[in-house]
């Protein structure tokens, strides 16, 4: 029997494919109800649903293995009960490569991961490949296996809670963006964070590919001691004898000027790296170079990712809904020219919030507009010379960033935080930041 531990998106296509193979599932969730269970799966007579609570009364000794949603702690009582009878414990992504017959492209690091997977998407598809994109973003990658549709690559967005339950999963490319601390949460020490990261390349193989971007080297070199395959430095601003780089504007391989970004248009130095990340992959991969710079130009943000929503009366908003950790703000704040009022705040990861220090320091910032569970612990970092002002919904940051902006501003949701003290996910807060701006400059507009 097979034991699927949470029902989310995840769980709920793992225990279809188990299905699907003629598995028994039990599936395990403290917070979905047994009515909301698609019905396809709970008509099932192979399919048994139990509490936690439940399921630690009953017999382990039918398990045969485990898989795990991503956002089980590895303190959950199910999980540690499992784990000291030394039953297998995977992620989706660890079962879906069992069945999986097109290569994967792994993408990992704590920022940029779901811009880097959807940028390479659309240049691989520009090249007349098919690609499923699945993982962190995008579909459960199990879900491959039921498309009609014959893929030339998977590109896997993967997190250090998918690659810490991998055994065996390979990556013919695989790519480490940066690492800032995140989620100690769930690790405990950026240690262990680090070693979660590193096991994208644990099954490489000589002929593939390990992409690292050493723009920021502080955990570059550890990465690459670890590399089995061929290593592929990357960096923007650092000249390199191997691999790929961006000089004044440019995209070079050692020595040879491959093509300019003049028609990539997006803020920030990090895009750059982001872009150059996609670049490299899609090169490394014979794709020619007339079609990836052809590409370039059609690139786009994500939403909820330093999206720009709109202007009005000379101010900027932007939505960044995605950035749930300091590093990812500070990013932010510095891609953008102008001067900014900048909002914070929701549920934090972690309790250090240092890392805004470099962005709050300098005059770019106007004003910060602290609002959620974390405010307090939040508002301890700032500096204090810089306004401040604490309140409790996104609502009420909205109207108190918008009174404090002047022509030329821009408003910048980046709340340093996740969005589950009031929201379900970040898309949700993006979404309502999107409507609330649109609402409070309509009823300005009006008066």
């Amino acid at each position: 029997m097979q034991v699927v531990l949470g029902l989310g998106k995840t769980g709920i296509a793992v225990s279809r494919f188990l299905l699907e193979q003629k598995e028994k599932v039990l599936a395990i969730d403290d917070y979905l109800k047994e009515e909301q269970i698609p019905r396809d799966i709970a008509e099932s007579e192979r399919f048994e649903f139990l509490s936690s609570s439940d399921f630690l009364q009953t017999d382990f000794s039918s398990i045969s293995e485990v898989i795990t949603s991503p956002g089980i702690p590895p303190t959950h009582p199910a999980l540690r009960a499992l784990e000291e009878r030394r039953i297998p414990v995977i992620s989706e992504i660890e079962l879906a490569t069992r069945f999986i017959s097109f290569p994967l492209i792994g993408i990992t690091g704590s920022c940029g991961k779901s811009t880097v997977v959807f940028w390479t998407k659309q240049i691989l598809e520009r090249a007349g490949w098919s690609v499923f994109v699945g993982g962190n973003w995008g579909y459960p990658l199990i879900e491959s296996l039921s498309a009609r549709e014959k893929f030339d690559w998977g590109i896997v967005e993967l997190s250090s809670f998918q690659l810490s339950r991998i055994k065996k999963a390979h990556f013919s490319v695989a790519v480490v963006l940066n690492l800032f601390p995140n989620h100690l949460d769930y690790h405990s020490t950026i240690e262990n964070y680090f070693q979660a990261k590193a096991r994208i390349f644990e099954n490489q193989r000589r002929d593939d590919f390990a992409i690292i971007n050493f723009s920021l080297s502080d955990w570059s070199t550890r990465f690459s001691r670890l590399v089995k395959s061929q290593l592929v430095p990357v960096a923007r601003d650092k000249k390199l004898t191997e691999g790929f780089y961006i000089s004044g504007n440019e995209v070079f391989q050692g020595e040879k000027a491959l093509f300019p970004l003049s028609h990539f248009s997006l803020p920030g130095k990090h895009q750059q790296e982001n872009l150059l990340a996609a670049i490299s992959i899609a090169l490394l991969l014979g794709i020619e170079d007339k079609i990836v710079e052809e590409a370039i130009s059609f690139l786009s943000s994500l939403p909820h990712r330093l999206e720009k929503v709109g202007s009005w009366r000379g101010i900027d908003y932007f939505n960044d809904s995605k950035s749930t950790t300091p590093s990812s703000t500070r990013v932010a704040v510095e891609s953008l020219s102008c001067p900014v009022v900048l909002i914070l705040g929701g549920r934090a990861k972690i309790d250090d919030f240092s890392e805004l220090n470099p962005a709050l320091q300098s005059s770019k910032v106007k004003a910060a507009v602290i609002y959620g569970e974390s405010r307090n612990l939040i508002e301890r970092f700032i500096p204090s010379h810089l306004e401040r002002y604490l309140v409790s919904s996104l609502e009420e940051a909205v109207k108190r960033a918008r009174s404090l902006a002047q022509e030329g501003d821009a408003i910048l949701l980046s709340p340093a935080c996740t969005s589950w003290d009031q929201y379900r996910n970040f898309e949700e807060r993006g979404e309502h930041f999107r409507q609330l701006v649109y609402d409070l400059e309509q009823n300005n507009t009006s008066c």
